[in-house]
């Protein structure tokens, strides 16, 4: 038993530190042909690398870049024409330094003595620059790629507010930051991390705001991550979570940059990754993952009575099955008599206990969810909905299931889709199984066992060093402002809201 909970107990980071490739371990070489046969020997017969010869007088060159990441256009107009008329006016007296100066975009070039750097500057866009009788190599900034607009965001939708949603390209999402906080404090720090990827991320935050153990302990955690490959924060956030397991979230991911900025105004600390539209927010609590963006953009009684709601659904996801179980295996007498015998009568014929209708028709609608989300678009929605409708109707008219399981598992997997991220959804799935099985094996002390354990999960859980279930357990009346309920912004900010919280 002790091995089998070993295995849940896994690291923070991968234990085996791997080794960071090279490519080369050699310096830029004065003569021109054994820089040559250095890119030939890093790049092989790679068909989108190309590399361009100048090697007559007076000075030759090679050019090196990767089709696609380069913006073939500027390369001709700011790099390979100006370099040609040069070399025409000065056949006899040109220098091999002054032929750098002559690219238009000569005040953001980089050199380097290490040929891994050039490679390295090739391989995320930029030009490489390989001049005979130099002990160094030049990179220039040319770099471009193919990104999408700046749209809406899917996963995260709202009625009302801002449209604009992240993109894969990082760039773009720090300007949209940088749009929202008009703060000198706003900083950015940049890691790689992949040893073959070399993914770029960014950590954010405002100097002016944060807590600098969370600020420090998430630095330290993104600097020592030690893996191979990284595409998307998904990823990142499972190498730097907390140790221990747990089906909750402890990072909120969000594409919404106004959800982002506000996060980033209350303290916290942001992760941006180069090819994922999602940030992580770190710390987080437990009621973060009922609070939307839209609540702050309506009248706050609108969006309290909209956070219960979110709250009451995600208990009835985990809860609703396990409780018709529960009832209607040993608690017949909580009941009402008429509703009883119509259950019974619903019933008679069908040939499994009412756990295994329970879980027969919850995995049912799984595999229908997965179908709907991996078919192709058109089709993938008609699909799930048709076919949730022709099952469920064709189990009840075979006796296999009554007609009740499938309201009470109808339900409660509309329940699962009302919290707005996605994420606690497949938590609140996975708990459903076990308070499903704790019902069907001690009714509902099975349940009451499930949720006091949930509840002591809850508690031990962190994020970031902060207590999960923050402000729940909190007494303090200013930490509850903005918790279950939202109060007003005008009775918040005003002096006679400040006097009251000190007075308590």
């Amino acid at each position: 038993m002790s091995n089998l909970f070993s295995l849940f107990k896994r690291k923070r980071h991968i234990p085996e530190k791997e080794a960071q490739p090279s490519y080369v371990d050699s310096k830029i070489s004065i003569n021109l042909k054994d820089n040559i046969l250095q890119l030939k020997g890093v790049f092989g017969d790679s068909i989108d690398v190309k590399m361009i010869h100048f090697l007559e007088a007076p000075i030759p060159f090679v050019i090196c870049y990767i089709e696609g990441l380069v913006n073939k256009q500027q390369l001709d107009l700011s790099m390979i024409e100006p370099i040609k008329r040069w070399q025409i006016e000065n056949k006899k007296n040109g220098k091999p330094v002054e032929l750098i100066h002559q690219i238009e975009v000569s005040a953001q070039i980089k050199s380097s003595q290490q040929m891994d750097d050039i490679i390295t500057a090739i391989l995320k866009g930029k030009v490489g620059i390989f001049v005979d009788g130099l002990d160094e190599a030049y990179t220039v900034p040319l770099e471009t790629w193919p990104s999408r607009s700046v749209e809406e965001p899917v996963a995260q939708t709202i009625v009302r507010g801002s449209r604009e949603g992240f993109i894969e390209t990082l760039q773009v999402n720090t300007s949209l930051i940088r749009r929202r906080l008009l703060d000198p404090s706003l900083r950015f720090k940049s890691f790689q991390v992949g040893t073959i990827t070399k993914t770029p991320i960014m950590v954010a935050y405002l100097e002016s705001q944060v807590d600098q153990k969370v600020l420090q302990e998430v630095i330290s955690r993104v600097s020592n991550i030690n893996t191979s490959k990284i595409f998307e924060t998904g990823m990142l956030e499972e190498l730097i979570r907390e140790k221990g397991y747990t089906p909750f979230p402890t990072f909120q991911a969000t594409e919404r940059p106004d959800t982002a900025a506000a996060a980033l105004a209350e303290g916290k600390v942001m992760i941006m990754m180069e090819g994922s539209p999602f940030a992580l927010i770190t710390p987080t609590t437990f009621i973060s993952f009922f609070q939307a963006a839209e609540d702050y953009y309506h009248h706050f009684d609108v969006s309290s009575f909209t956070r219960i709601i979110r709250l009451i659904s995600f208990f009835l996801s985990i809860s609703l099955s396990a409780i018709f179980i529960a009832v209607t295996t040993y608690h017949h007498e909580l009941i009402p008599t008429s509703l009883l015998v119509s259950l019974a009568a619903q019933r008679e014929g069908v040939p499994f206990p009412v756990f295994v209708e329970a879980l027969l028709m919850e995995t049912m609608f799984e595999i229908l969810r997965e179908a709907g989300i991996r078919m192709p678009r058109p089709i993938g929605s008609a699909v799930s909905i048709v076919g949730a409708i022709v099952i469920g109707e064709s189990a009840v008219a075979a006796g296999l299931v009554s007609p009740a399981i499938v309201i009470v598992v109808s339900l409660s997997a509309i329940s699962n889709f009302v919290s707005p991220y996605y994420e606690l959804s497949g938590a609140s799935r996975l708990l459903r199984f076990v308070n499903m099985m704790m019902a069907a094996s001690a009714g509902m002390f099975g349940i009451i066992f499930f949720f006091l354990g949930l509840v002591i999960h809850l508690c031990s859980r962190t994020s970031m060093g902060r207590p999960f279930l923050t402000p729940i357990i909190s007494i303090h009346p200013d930490k509850l402002k903005d918790g279950i309920f939202r109060l007003p912004l005008w009775w918040t900010q005003t002096k006679f809201h400040k006097k009251w919280v000190q007075k308590s």
